[in-house]
């Protein structure tokens, strides 16, 4: 599997205990598998490795071949741990999925008095009118009001998966200077299903977790190059086209070994 270009959006600052600060959101990959194109929304397992959301030159190459068996420690993840990120990765997937519409653009145009007749009949009908604009109007203003609540929700909720994976592969604290933001945080990580969102009435589990394969650089093409992080993305939900492409490659479900090496922040 190769990464070609990777993207974080709307990101939020966190603090790892032990670690440092680190930006948490999903990173959205454009990849390829055997030659074919997809894209990928991934979530990152690895504190110790770094990333940047860039167009890779080399492009990053990247296996599926072991299993998530260990936490930050080296300490063995249990099936619980697993089971709670499969479930986090998924929820974090229908999320992301569920764009908010924007309002249509207001149109209608303020009325005039002196667009009506004279006379109370004219007035009546300018008084009927303009109280149907400004009622239109407020209308669309909670419109916007309720499209602006809904992508900061959402961001917020991304940004909380995040860091709910963070807390649960690492047993490290994550947090922020929001307390709300962190009492999200510490019950999506304790436990998931029951503070996902109303809205997610299906629970999936189903992951695959992918590691980058060691690359070399330098004058003879032997020194070896930094890793990258390790991410885990979630494969129970009904997928998007570009996730079916990825499935049918051939990538399992079982998920890849995390590789942690060198005590570096996440997600540069």
């Amino acid at each position: 599997m190769i990464l070609d270009v990777g993207t974080m959006e709307n990101a939020r600052t966190v603090t790892i205990a032990g670690i440092g600060n680190v930006q948490a959101a999903p990173m959205q990959f454009k990849a390829s598998i055997d030659g074919k194109p997809t894209s990928l929304l991934a979530w990152c397992v690895d504190v110790y490795h770094t990333i940047q959301a860039k167009d890779y030159s080399p492009n990053l190459v990247y296996e599926d071949t072991k299993d998530l068996t260990t936490d930050f420690n080296g300490q063995t993840l249990d099936d619980g741990d697993v089971y709670k990120v499969g479930l986090l990765a998924n929820y974090g997937q229908y999320v992301f999925d569920n764009v908010p519409e924007a309002p249509d653009a207001f149109t209608l145009k303020e009325p005039k008095r002196n667009q009506y007749p004279n006379g109370s009949a004219g007035t009546a009908a300018y008084n009927k009118a303009k109280s149907d604009y400004n009622a239109a109007k407020t209308a669309y203003n909670n419109a916007v009001s309720a499209f602006n609540a809904a992508k900061t929700k959402r961001n917020t909720l991304l940004s909380a998966v995040q860091g709910a994976i963070w807390q649960v592969v690492s047993n490290r604290n994550v947090y922020s200077n929001d307390n709300a933001f962190d009492q999200l945080v510490d019950k999506l990580s304790a436990a998931p299903a029951a503070n996902f969102d109303a809205g997610y009435t299906v629970r999936f589990a189903g992951i695959d977790l992918i590691t980058p394969v060691q690359q070399y650089g330098g004058k003879y093409g032997k020194t070896p190059l930094p890793l990258t992080q390790s991410f885990v993305f979630g494969t129970g939900a009904v997928p998007e086209p570009a996730t079916w492409a990825l499935m049918i490659s051939g990538l399992g479900l079982a998920g890849a070994a995390l590789r942690r090496r060198r005590t570096q922040i996440a997600c540069a």
